[in-house]
């Protein structure tokens, strides 16, 4: 027999993040730092990219979430990390490996922290960002989103780009 309970959904995602987080960090073993920002072929996202765009929109979770003051400062300029920005083979733009993926882990440590913390109502409450609420309406739609699917799928380009490196899987 299932036992119901009530318990809020951010469980679910700390949980998930969580478990996701463990994930990145065996997606960086074996990764060289010369080798962070490189492409092996067009039109890929290397782990420099994925792991500053992350760190950043951790910070907008945090931002989305009404908690401003939670948001940790990046070490980098965020420009070449945002949603619009395009990958690019190392030229200079991409912080090193040893200054993204601590604030990458930083960031996303804010977001579980203060995931429990928020009342339930602020995830009903419409997402105010233009555009991404056409996709996503409430802040609680938004935030499972990032947490999640979002920071999986750039996650799996990072496994796409350990094969193309010949790293293999991370398991």
């Amino acid at each position: 027999m299932t036992t119901a309970t009530n318990s809020h959904h951010t469980e679910y995602l700390v949980h998930s993040l969580s478990f996701t987080m463990n994930y990145a960090r065996s997606l960086l073993k074996d990764v060289k730092e010369e080798d962070f920002a490189k492409l092996p072929m067009p039109n890929f996202n290397h782990p420099a990219f994925v792991y500053g765009h992350l760190a950043v929109t951790a910070n907008f979770m945090l931002e989305l979430l009404g908690r401003d003051d939670a948001t940790i400062e990046l070490p980098f300029d965020p420009e070449p990390y945002t949603p619009s920005a395009t990958c690019i083979e190392q030229d200079g733009l991409y912080s090193d490996m040893n200054v993204i993926v601590p604030s990458f882990f930083a960031a996303h440590d804010a977001v579980l922290e203060v995931l429990p913390t928020i009342d339930p109502e602020v995830f009903a409450q419409a997402n105010p960002v233009e555009g991404f609420s056409n996709m996503m309406p409430r802040i609680g739609d938004a935030i499972t989103f990032m947490c999640c699917s979002h920071t999986m799928m750039h996650l799996g380009q990072v496994s796409m780009w350990r094969r193309a490196m010949g790293l293999g899987s991370c398991f």
